[in-house]
Formats: C-alpha cells, structure tokens, sequence
C-alpha cells in the first residue's frame, strides 16, 4: 500500500461528469484503494509520499499517434523549425549521409516567411545517387529525388505524381503516389532503425504523461505482420497500447482481438497538402480536393464493422468527406447511434453546424486535435489562406461539438504536432474562436476518462476511482485555477501503480 499525501487530486464521477478535488488517496498493488490517504485501513502498514503541493490528474491518452514517424523524426531529421528556402535546403544538406537512407520530414512552407515553395531541388543537389525522401508535416505529400522514383517503380498512371508544364517530374507526390511511396521507402529502413525510433518516441510519451497510446498502423500487409506489429508494442515497455489498424478490415480486428479498427482510413487527404475535400474550392489553388473513396466501399466497411460488432474510424478532414461519412453512417445505422460499437472519426476539422449535430445523434466519437487550430487557425494562418476567414473560423469546433453532445476525444498527431497532452489541452482552451474554447477540465476529460472511452477501456483505467488502474500524473503546479496547461511540467507518471517516469 502506498499512500499519497500533501496534494491536489482532481476524482471524476463519470455520472455527473463532475471532478472534485481531494487532498491525498492511497494505491495498493495496482489500484486506487481510496481517495481519502487519512483512510487506508486499520492495521494496513501504508508507505507514505508526501507530494509537496503537488497537482495529480488522470494518466493521459493520446488518441492519434505515428509512434516510429515520431522517433524518427526527432532531432536533425526533423524540419518543422524552418522558416524559409535557404535554410530549408541547408538542412536537408544536413541530413544524416550514414543511414540507409536519407529521410527528413515535418517541413511545413505555409510558415515561411519568404513565402516560397519547397522543392526536391535540395534532395537532388546533396543527395541525387541516394535514396532520399522528404515528407511534409501533415505526411499528405512528400518529395523525392530522381533516382528515388526511379527505385521506388510508381506506377506512372497513379494519382498524385506533379509535373511541370512540359511533363518533367518534379518530385512531388500527392494522394495514391505518395502513401505507396512513403510505404515502400519506410520498409528500406533498417529494422534496428525502426526499433530504436519507437523506444524514443515511447519514453518521450511517458516523459508527456501520455500512458494510453493509440497507435496508428497502416500498410503493414498480412494479418502475420499486423500480429507481429502488436507484439513488438507490448515488448516496447509500459504503457496501455490502444493499436488502430487503418485498414477497412473489421475481421481483421477482430481476429486479433482488438473492438476497433480504422484510424487512418482516409477519407481525403489534407488542407496543408491541398488534398482535404470540400464542398466549395479552395481559395489558392485550384479545385476541392478528392475523396479516396467511393460511397459503396465505405459503406460495405462500415456495415461489416458495424454487423462483426466492432467499432469502425475514418480519417476525414474537409466537410465534403465528413457528409460522406454520415451519409452513409446514416444508411447503415437507420440514423440511430449503433448498439454496440463506437464508431469513430478522426480529424472532423471542416464541419457545419448541421453536420455536428447529425454525428452527435449517432453516438460517433470525434478523435480530435486541438494543436491543429494552434498551429494554423489563427487569423493569417494556413487555414484561412486555403479556406477564406469564414470557413477558418468555423474549423476545429470542440465547444459546438462539446454542446451538441459528441463525445470529444484528444490526441495530437504527432509527429504532425508535438507529442504533448498538456500543449493539447492548452490549445484546446486557447481556440481562436472563442466560442469553440472548452473550459481546462472539459478539456482534461478529452484526454482522460473520453478517451478511455473511445478505447473501451474506462471501466478499467480514464479517472481517479476507488477500484480503477492507478494511472496518474503529477504536475508541478495546478493548471486548474488558472487554465495555464503551457506553463504545466510533468513531474512523474504512474501506470498501475509503478513509477514509469521521474523528471
């Protein structure tokens, strides 16, 4: 028995979605035994740690994680500090010449500030006789150089591969091109490369407090690879992994085990990329987008999912993708929220008022990214650049949804933002739209006992409850009082009961 004491403790009741808060609580083996530490049991022998003021929450989750992209791209790899063309090109210059192949990724040019366009010019200067590939943040596009299309044998009638004008490659890759690119690029990096990017990006989630991981994985192949690629996520070392396999294959799922499938079943693509589908066209390029799917294939993956009891995602970003997705939800459930399941939609970034209100009525879960509207909603932002200020304002609409009665559940996308519950919520409380900001317990519960939700595991783990897992973080202060998540440190993290992660 440990029992913790001289603390702010912030308990949910799940009923009342209430939170009150109490001074101490006590652990045994691997739960919470109560919230009252003056109360551990007479005769019970309780080892005593003294918190120091400190603020203890809910082990957080994030519900939408590339765990081997966010190793990979950490340190020199990465480029989403670059703020213009010639340091661009410096930086992939930079990039390290001794691995198998020559990666870097997270630029993102809607932020230079010389307002130019990235290229695979650097690639070819520096790198022209190596394999070499440059993903944009969002990973909806990526660049290669000559030689690299070359190995990488694209079919040349497949959607998304650029030419300039006279019909020279120029190594940009949209859509169909671009995932089986990125596919068939990543399977060159060496396995011990693999591993050691997914070690790193599991300490940093522990470092996070981010305990509950749903890990995408996509383009894996056979049932025997996804199998393996579970087996290596528990090897990896503590943490509750929530695995999506972002494949439209719901026996799959259920072969294995897991009551979920999907995650990045792409709908559409991206606004950064220009690949997100609209209903009305972009304001700087020309037309709306595609949808990666026709209304028949969706709905033959939704009804199998929704008839093998297991709970069904899709990536959609534009409206023009999230109509198509309830659309058909609305046909394969007769309008009502499924019995059973709960279905998903990660993103839901462009969606009308109407649309909020139709996803709520069936029950779907919204696996959303605040950062996303701290990185690119503000006025003069990305989103406003592709969308038109009217459209940029409405994006990313937790508060709408929160009101509605959608169930809100949070990640980051990392690598496409930082690997960071508390910058999550911060953003999520900050929202450019004032009327979309949730209150900083709202938005604590978003990555807490609703994500727990959406992983079907809050009868285990999600809240600060007598009898439930004893996974819980320690901030250095009380973001609560002030709704300060930015200037929150993570001090410790516990995952049943055990110190996984000290500052």
């Amino acid at each position: 028995m440990k029992r913790f004491s001289n603390c702010r403790t912030y308990a949910f009741d799940p009923a009342t979605r209430q939170y009150r808060r109490t001074a101490g609580f006590a652990i045994g083996g691997a739960r919470f035994v109560t919230l009252d530490s003056e109360r551990v049991g007479a005769g019970v022998v309780a080892a005593t740690i003294d918190l120091a003021g400190a603020t203890v929450v809910p082990g957080f989750a994030d519900c939408h994680l590339h765990l081997t992209d966010t190793g990979y791209t950490t340190g020199v790899r990465s480029l989403g500090d670059v703020r213009d063309a010639r340091t661009f090109a410096a930086r992939v210059a930079a990039l390290p010449a001794d691995d198998a192949v020559i990666y870097g990724a997270n630029y993102d040019e809607s932020r230079w500030e010389d307002a130019a366009t990235a290229t695979a010019e650097p690639l070819e200067r520096a790198f022209g006789d190596r394999l070499a590939m440059l993903v944009r943040v969002d990973g909806h596009s990526s660049l290669v150089n000559r030689r690299t299309f070359a190995e990488l044998a694209l079919d040349p009638r497949l959607a998304g591969i650029e030419r300039d004008p006279v019909g020279e490659l120029t190594g940009r890759l949209f859509l169909d091109a671009n995932w089986i690119a990125q596919e068939r690029f990543l399977a060159r990096i060496p396995a011990a490369q693999r591993r050691a990017a997914d070690e790193r990006a599991h300490a940093l989630a522990l470092s996070r407090g981010a305990v509950h991981l749903h890990a995408q994985l996509l383009g894996l192949g056979s049932p025997e690879n996804y199998a393996a690629a579970l087996e290596d996520l528990a090897a990896l070392g503590p943490a509750k992994w929530h695995p999506k396999i972002c494949e439209r294959e719901p026996a799959l799922a259920k072969s294995l085990g897991l009551p979920y499938i999907g995650g990045d079943v792409f709908l559409d693509g991206s606004l950064g990329s220009g690949t997100a589908a609209l209903a009305a066209p972009y304001c700087d390029r020309p037309g709306n987008g595609r949808l990666a799917l026709a209304d028949d294939e969706v709905e033959a993956y939704f009804a199998e999912a929704e008839a093998l009891g297991i709970s069904a995602g899709v990536h959609a970003i534009g409206d023009r993708a999230i109509e198509q997705c309830l659309a058909v939800w609305e046909r394969v459930l007769g309008g009502v929220p499924s019995p059973n399941n709960r279905h998903f939609i990660e993103h839901f970034e462009l969606a009308s008022r109407e649309q909020i209100a139709r996803a709520a009525g069936l029950g779907l879960y919204l696996s959303m990214q605040p950062q996303f509207d701290a990185d690119w909603g503000a006025p003069g932002g990305m989103y406003e650049t592709r969308l038109g200020p009217q459209r940029a304002h409405a994006m990313n609409a937790f508060g709408s949804a929160l009101r509605a009665g959608a169930v809100l559940c949070g990640g980051d996308d990392s690598p496409v933002c930082e690997l960071s519950p508390l910058a999550g919520m911060a953003a999520a409380c900050s929202h450019h739209n004032a009327a979309e900001r949730l209150t900083p317990l709202e938005a604590l519960s978003m990555y807490t006992y609703d994500a727990a939700r959406l992983a079907h595991a809050e009868r285990e783990t999600g809240a600060i409850s007598e009898g439930l897992a004893a996974d819980f973080v320690v901030l250095d202060r009380d973001p609560f009082e002030d709704g300060s998540f930015a200037a929150t440190q993570v001090m410790q993290t516990w995952l049943d009961g055990a110190k996984v992660y000290e500052a």
